[in-house]
């Protein structure tokens, strides 16, 4: 039987001596992910993390090879006025997928044990366990729960997140909105008729990034590039050595300005559409959607999957009925003080949902109210 030892990555400076053997595993997983990456989590952790402590863990194999790695952080959160320690996956939010990086020469319920033993081992530097955004179609995600779950003191909760769609760009099962797709390449055609340029998988962002930036931060109020640590972040991402031939750049431009662009990525296998944004007064051309179907149509000639990532907007499901889930899952000691007070607010919060209170409260509210204005006479049917 294989046997393994665990070691923690605590530093940051540790954490960068991590860089190549990293993108090794990723490189090497039956399922990688662009935001497994070094690149993507060091950046993340400098940027968004400043308050928090990293907890990586890392699992070697008796041979010295690096068999899995939990890129994990500890952050402090106040619940009730209560300090609760959560462990959670270094890149969040901004980040669709997450999960433990598993060689695939390695059982992963073997990896995912010696993981959650460790964190076991050291239960006085956390009271809960937090992580989201593990994809379905990787079994990783569900080794978790199972290990979580074999632990006798632990309590593990399962939250279905977001679905994401997935197209399959090569030979295979495909169905599509014909009827959708036909209309953005017919715009598509049209546009270029018209005058507009179309420019995809450009290998060079530096030039138009300051526009995509702008366009970006006006288009989406949430989006990260609205704030100053958001901002290093990406800069600091798009500039890294690593990430040089995996960034997706493409755009629509009408007399020298963009009206439509597109920041993602893609890997030898996959094109991730992430960040999309269109000058609004250019809606009623559809510039969006038709930019959208030149990138699926050049990268059908390359790669394998067209990633829509989190969100189920219509348009997604016009190219695709193939969905995947991503999942959270919660674990904490059954008789931890902090861990209850941690969960409290969304126990209730989901057990009022179940009950169908909140829905049925603000609608008796209503009633309540257009009763006083007198627009419902008292007594009518409702």
């Amino acid at each position: 039987m294989a046997s393994y030892s665990v070691e923690l990555v605590t530093t940051l400076e540790a954490f960068e001596g991590l860089k190549d053997p990293w993108n090794e595993l990723v490189g090497n997983m039956e399922f990688p992910e662009i935001f497994y990456l070094w690149e993507w989590n060091f950046h993340y952790f400098r940027h968004y993390r400043e308050n928090d402590r990293l907890l990586i863990v890392v699992v070697r194999h008796s041979s010295g090879r690096i068999a899995g790695v939990a890129p994990f952080c500890v952050r402090d959160v106040r619940r009730l006025g209560c300090l609760v320690r959560v462990v959670d996956t270094i890149v969040a939010e901004i980040g669709d997928y997450r999960n433990l990086l598993i060689h695939p020469d390695y059982h992963r319920g073997q990896i995912v044990s010696a993981v959650l033993d460790c964190l076991r081992e050291r239960n006085s530097e956390w009271d809960v366990i937090d992580i989201s955004q593990l994809c379905s179609r990787d079994p990783s995600t569900f080794h978790v729960v199972n290990v979580a779950q074999g632990h006798i003191d632990w309590s593990v909760r399962v939250q279905a997140l977001t679905p994401v769609a997935v197209r399959n760009l090569k030979a295979g099962r495909v169905v599509e909105n014909t009827q959708r797709l036909r209309r953005s390449r017919n715009r598509l055609k049209t546009l270029v008729k018209d005058g507009f340029k179309v420019h995809v998988g450009l290998p060079d962002i530096s030039e138009h990034w300051p526009d995509f930036t702008s366009m970006h931060r006006h288009a989406w109020r949430t989006s990260p590039l609205n704030t100053p640590h958001g901002r290093r972040f990406f800069d600091d991402l798009t500039r890294s050595e690593g990430m040089r031939d995996k960034m997706e750049f493409s755009f629509i431009e009408f007399q020298g300005r963009p009206v439509a662009m597109h920041f993602g990525f893609v890997d030898t296998h996959k094109v991730y559409f992430y960040m999309p944004a269109m000058d609004r007064a250019f809606r009623q051309e559809r510039v969006g959607a038709a930019l959208l179907s030149a990138i699926v149509d050049h990268y059908a000639k390359t790669h394998d999957k067209f990633d829509f990532l989190r969100g189920m907007e219509d348009y997604k499901v016009w190219y695709t009925d193939g969905l995947d889930m991503n999942v959270r899952i919660v674990a904490y000691r059954t008789a931890s003080f902090a861990a209850f007070v941690y969960n409290l607010r969304e126990s209730i919060r989901r057990f009022a949902v179940d009950l169908g209170l909140p829905k049925a409260v603000a609608q008796a509210g209503r009633r309540v109210l257009s009763k006083i204005h007198g627009d419902i006479p008292p007594g009518a049917p409702h």
